[in-house]
């Protein structure tokens, strides 16, 4: 099976860039008004979920990120206790 790893390409450091830049986007989709459905109106209600759904998935990105910086060291953790 092949590994589909979207961040093998980055470094470390790149990461670290990557998830200081997505946790910005973050905290400005946070203090960005907030859309409000009107009930029975399907464009409110279009506006608003998409709004939920864009910090969800940023949300999704962000634990994506985390997940593979902790991989990382956890993987250089278990190196440098194997050259002990």
């Amino acid at each position: 099976m092949e590994n589909n790893n979207e961040y093998e390409e980055y470094t470390l450091a790149e990461l670290w860039d990557l998830l200081d830049a997505e946790e910005e986007r973050l905290l400005s989709q946070y203090a960005a008004p907030v859309n409000y459905y009107i009930p029975g109106d399907s464009m409110t209600y279009l506006s608003a979920m998409s709004q939920c759904w864009g910090i969800e998935a940023n949300k999704a990105q962000i634990k994506e990120i985390e997940a593979e910086i902790s991989r990382r060291c956890r993987s250089s953790d278990v190196e440098a206790h194997d050259n002990d």
